[in-house]
């Protein structure tokens, strides 16, 4: 990379980029489109990453610039860090610049500010992903020292973390990472009183990631699954009790939902390890979809009233809806098993009753596809891109079916939903 040398000429630069990024957020067009350009000169530059990282976790700093400056800094971890990057780029960041951004960056996931946070996040999972362990052998002692302190920013700034890095976690590190994280994510699912249901969640959704990756390592390696055997019966126990709460401080239906979709990972990928505590599970799945079609029918087919759905840490909604596809999901992950089979099969008829019932149409509907046919096809074409619960509920009903026993079996519930 093209360095510079002297204290006044690298700070010269600094002030340079921190003029750069202002034209960048100016209103005026020309000067915007000279700041875009110029920026790019200066990317190239040993100490481009270094100032970004600086302006980044400057807490005194316009928030603008810091905005920037970590979005931006995102941007060149990608492209920079690393020759074996498909998006690389050259010239690759030097080991002096790695290391003052490697050691300046966790400072930032205790931001207050969210979308600061996030980027610090995104680009420390990045930079994860090709210098731990061996050039950050310390990074998973930081985060976990962030998991366990009482600042409710710096706990999700590293779960944020671990979520980004566990999506792109090598064969490699999994073996090392697996035993160190899995023990905290069990610790902060099941404290519910000192952990907020988001982060709970996302402790779910790493579970899950980390239980699909030790799955498809043991297509190769058998030997890769026994990573996760020593978690399994904690985690599917308290599994099994989070459906059991009631909707509320400590759970509602973004977190089942996300325990719905771990459970049917481990029905799929863990079948033998699953089998005994298949009775235990069932209860509280069905129990959830049995009481869940009352919430469903009053809030969205008959639209009596309003569902407050809950939000995740990024603004995204949780809709009730998404945990009607989990619980479908589940029961489809036990259609696909040939071990779970059976279970679908002996309560078919009361299995079908609900499904059914989630079927069912709006007074919207009746009125708009008795009028327009077309859009009726439109709206229940299987590629529809407004994918449904009717829809979900439909491809349910035929992945369970078994020829006319099943179509009986359809006939015989429609007669007594309208007798």
């Amino acid at each position: 990379m093209a360095s510079s040398t002297g204290g006044d000429v690298s700070r010269s630069l600094k002030d340079v980029l921190l003029e750069t990024l202002s034209g960048i957020l100016s209103p005026d067009h020309n000067l915007r489109v000279s700041a875009e350009e110029q920026v790019k000169a200066l990317e190239v530059t040993e100490e481009f990453g270094v100032h970004l990282a600086e302006f980044t976790v400057d807490h005194n700093g316009p928030l603008a610039i810091r905005q920037l400056a970590s979005v931006l800094l995102k941007q060149y971890v990608e492209v920079h860090w690393s020759v074996h990057s498909e998006k690389f780029r050259p010239p690759e960041t030097t080991d002096q610049a790695k290391a003052a951004i490697r050691q300046m960056l966790p400072a930032g996931l205790k931001e207050s500010i969210s979308k600061v946070r996030s980027s610090v996040a995104y680009a420390i999972s990045a930079i994860a992903h090709w210098d731990w362990p061996e050039a950050w052998p310390d990074l998973f002692q930081q985060l976990m020292q962030a998991l366990t302190s009482t600042d409710q920013n710096a706990v999700h700034g590293a779960m944020r973390v671990l979520t980004e890095f566990t999506r792109e976690v090598t064969d490699i590190q999994m073996p090392q990472m697996a035993p160190v994280i899995l023990p905290e994510m069990y610790k902060i699912f099941t404290r519910a009183e000192a952990y907020s249901i988001r982060t709970r969640s996302r402790a779910v959704v790493i579970f899950t990631t980390c239980a699909n990756m030790i799955s498809a390592m043991g297509d190769l390696d058998k030997g890769a699954r026994a990573l996760l055997h020593p978690f399994l019966p904690q985690f599917i126990e308290a599994f099994v009790h989070s459906l059991q709460v009631p909707d509320g401080v400590a759970s509602d239906s973004g977190i089942k939902m996300e325990v719905l979709k771990a459970v049917t990972t481990l029905v799929k990928n863990y079948p033998k390890q699953m089998a005994p505590y298949m009775s235990s599970i069932l209860q509280p799945v069905w129990t959830t979809l049995t009481e869940s079609v009352t919430i469903y029918v009053r809030t969205v087919v008959n639209n009596v009233e309003e569902m407050d759905d809950p939000a995740d840490s990024d603004g995204e909604v949780l809709g009730f809806e998404n945990l009607v596809f989990s619980i479908f999901e589940f029961v489809h992950g036990l259609i696909e098993t040939p071990k779970f089979r059976k279970i679908v099969r002996k309560s078919m008829d009361h299995l079908l009753y609900y499904v059914i019932l989630y079927m069912q149409i709006t007074e919207e509907q009746v009125h708009l596809w008795t009028n327009s046919p077309d859009q009726f096809v439109e709206d229940e074409d299987e590629d529809t891109f407004s994918y449904s619960v009717r829809i979900s509920a439909q491809d349910l009903l035929l992945a369970g079916r078994r020829g006319i026993d099943v179509i009986i079996a359809c006939i015989s519930c429609t007669r007594s939903l309208t007798a």
